[in-house]
């Protein structure tokens, strides 16, 4: 498994998730009249972070499955 890729994403993940923007203060815009900004922000990373873990523990099993093939 590459453990820096991993480890950079998940920094960057996490930065995204923790540090306040000027943009998720106030619920303003709005997105199609009612979805404010912030939320569709909150959504997709939500989504970006699903695929990560997935992505994550599809590299796992995969790096178990060749460790198990190799011995």
């Amino acid at each position: 498994m590459n453990h820096k890729l991993i480890l950079i994403i998940f920094v960057i993940l996490l930065l995204l998730g923790m540090v306040p923007f000027s943009f998720t203060a106030t619920s303003e815009p709005y997105i199609f009249g009612w979805l404010p900004f912030p939320l569709l922000y909150w959504w997709i990373l939500m989504i970006i972070n699903l695929i990560f873990v997935l992505w994550v523990a599809k590299k796992f099993t995969d790096s178990v499955k060749r460790r198990r093939n190799d011995e």
